[in-house]
């Protein structure tokens, strides 16, 4: 979920005091501390909740952000419901190391914000594994008579990908068609294929690139199911 979901919802408390030009951040996670230095607890992306118990002078501010920036989390909510108003310091701190910087109502308990997130990004997770199933479908459902095809499909729907399956002597077998990748001109197959033969010949058998005029082609093996005769 984005950063600017949870400031939208209306229903957190949250209010913005810095970072409006990175509320499209991604947040994975949420985190509640009062730890000096949290740093070993964030995997990054998180939001981190704080009642400010570290803080017992400006400075430590800077030494506290710094080390929440470093660890890539998405943002920082101070609570008010201890110290009141969020601290200039801090403010400024986030500033200097463009963390976002939330306030949360007295109202509203971190456990309230916690549960709204993980609920968000444990859906968002089982749409991912929903997705990941629904592609394994596709190419399953198109079976050998789908062939290659299924598979350049999925790249050219999900990764916005142009893709060709060559043979060994640079013939066109299939391409993603439904993205409308353009058929290779004649002389970008025959220089693929001799790269690739080439390499064969060489023992380099894995993936390799390829630059035909401004273009770079990714070339990747395809092994047949059925032996030759």
């Amino acid at each position: 979920m984005r950063l600017r979901a949870l400031l939208e919802s209306g229903t957190l408390g949250l209010r913005l005091l810095g970072g409006a030009e990175q509320l499209d951040r991604t947040v994975r996670g949420v985190m509640t501390t009062d730890l000096r230095d949290p740093s070993r607890y964030l995997s990054g992306g998180e939001l981190v909740l704080t009642g400010l118990a570290w803080r017992h002078a400006p400075e430590d501010s800077e030494s506290f952000v710094r080390i929440v920036s470093e660890a890539g989390v998405a943002a920082l909510a101070a609570g008010e419901a201890e110290l009141g108003p969020v601290p200039e310091d801090l403010i400024a701190a986030c500033a200097r190391y463009r963390v976002p910087l939330f306030s949360v109502s007295e109202s509203v308990a971190f456990a309230t914000i916690t549960e709204h997130i993980v609920r968000q990004v444990s859906g968002e997770r089982a749409g991912d594994l929903a997705a990941v199933v629904d592609r394994h479908r596709k190419l399953m459902t198109g079976g050998p008579a789908g062939g290659p095809g299924a598979v350049l499909d999925l790249l050219g729907s999900d990764l916005d990908l142009h893709a060709w399956v060559l043979s060994a002597t640079g013939r066109e077998i299939a391409g993603s068609a439904r993205t409308g990748a353009p058929a290779l001109a004649p002389e970008v197959r025959e220089t693929l294929a001799s790269a690739r033969l080439d390499a064969v010949r060489t023992g380099r058998l894995g993936a390799q690139r390829v630059t035909v005029g401004d273009t770079v082609y990714s070339l990747f093996p395809v092994h047949s199911a059925t032996p030759s005769p």
